[in-house]
């Protein structure tokens, strides 16, 4: 072959020359490469051996992205505490609504019972219009003294919208207190004032003293059923002492002190119990170590009609 004619040949020859499909690949370690494509054959999850990352290129862009957040974030936070700085001044606010520190839009999420109007005034967005002239945890702390708001959660999302979303309490009793009903819930705080006209089905309790003190009450009572069952109102005497007035027209006067020990007394005795049944009674626990028993007098007759003679 003449070197024209081998010149000829390897510019005709395959750039490789693929290994035919009939042939057995060669023997490689069990540890090796081949180990990494029987996996992959298998659908155990290892990467592709056609995509492959150079590590070397890779850290250093994993680099750039991480300073690029972090660029941003301390860049974000100079010019917030340059606002902060600068709140009263009519043109740092205005670069501060430019650059999406402005509270544009707010959400209020969660209040079922609360009127927006209470809890935007709570916000007080006539003076405070960026994030940066937002004090935070005064505006939650004048949210939960509404009424009917437990917690509240702050939350910022820039650009310039601002989520509330508000937890509320709920009602456990109804308390009178001088013939004005009020919703109050388990530690005693008022929610509402509510109409007489109609009361929704709660325990009642009334006297002054009683919203503070309703929910130990209703736990210790919630252990006699018979009495429980009955219940109608629970008085609240001279803020010392409780007065239990059933729906059977029964009243049980219970002492300033030990009045878990009278009802373990009415839930012990038999006679006691078919009394409480009865009705038109009142038993007094007051006197030490004793009961006292009065049957409810009837009502005083009115005198006769003058029928003439």
């Amino acid at each position: 072959m003449t070197r024209l004619q081998a010149h000829d040949a390897i510019l005709q020859a395959p750039a490789h020359d693929p290994l035919p499909h009939s042939e057995t690949p060669p023997a490689r370690s069990p540890k090796g490469p081949y180990q990494v494509e029987q996996k992959l054959a298998l659908g155990l999850g290892a990467p592709s051996p056609r995509r492959r990352f150079s590590l070397a290129a890779w850290k250093p862009r994993r680099a750039r992205l991480l300073f690029a957040a972090l660029g941003i974030g301390l860049a974000l936070g100079a010019v917030e505490e340059t606002v902060r700085l600068g709140k009263h001044s009519p043109e740092v606010q205005r670069t501060a609504r430019f650059l999406g520190f402005g509270i544009d839009q707010v959400t209020l999420k969660g209040h079922h019972f609360s009127f927006d109007r209470d809890i935007f005034d709570a916000l007080d967005l006539a003076n405070v219009r960026t994030f940066a002239a937002l004090d935070t945890a005064a505006v939650k702390a004048r949210i939960e003294r509404l009424p009917w708001v437990d917690t509240a959660e702050l939350t910022r999302v820039y650009p310039g919208r601002l989520d509330i979303r508000v937890t509320e309490r709920k009602p456990y009793a109804l308390w009178t207190r001088a013939d004005r009903h009020y919703l109050i819930d388990k530690t005693g705080r008022v929610l509402a004032a509510v109409s007489g006209a109609q009361l929704p089905d709660l325990p009642r309790v009334s006297g002054e003293g009683a919203a503070a003190d309703a929910a130990g009450l209703m736990e210790s009572l919630a252990r006699y059923p018979e009495i429980a069952a009955r219940m109608g109102e629970a008085e609240r005497v001279s803020e010392r002492r409780w007065r239990l007035k059933l729906t059977n027209a029964t009243t049980i006067e219970l002492p300033a002190d030990g009045e878990v020990g009278a009802l373990e007394e009415i839930a012990r005795d038999t006679a006691l119990l078919r009394l409480v049944a009865s009705g038109k009674t009142t038993l007094d626990f007051r006197g030490p170590g004793r009961v006292a028993i009065r049957p409810e007098a009837p009502p005083a007759a009115g005198p006769a009609p003058n029928t003439g003679s």
